[in-house]
């Protein structure tokens, strides 16, 4: 019987869509190990889900996770 420990942790797109705030592009950077730049500019194309609270960029986790799963 093998006891693959990664398997026992929740995958990084379970993590995300169990916070319960929105997340802001320097949250969703580092968790992607991408750049903010990279997360502003691919929410402003529309690739990845946002929203805009005033002039800042917000990322629901539950969209970004469902994001994450489908690729889209």
């Amino acid at each position: 019987m093998s006891t693959n420990q990664p398997a026992l942790q929740p995958s990084l797109v379970d993590r995300i869509a169990r916070i319960e705030r929105a997340l802001t592009a320097q949250d969703l950077a580092q968790m992607l190990s991408v750049s903010r730049i990279t997360i502003f500019k691919q929410a402003k194309s529309g690739r990845i889900p946002s929203f805009r609270i005033g002039t800042c960029v917000r990322f629901d986790p539950k969209a970004v996770a469902q994001w994450l799963r489908t690729g889209s």
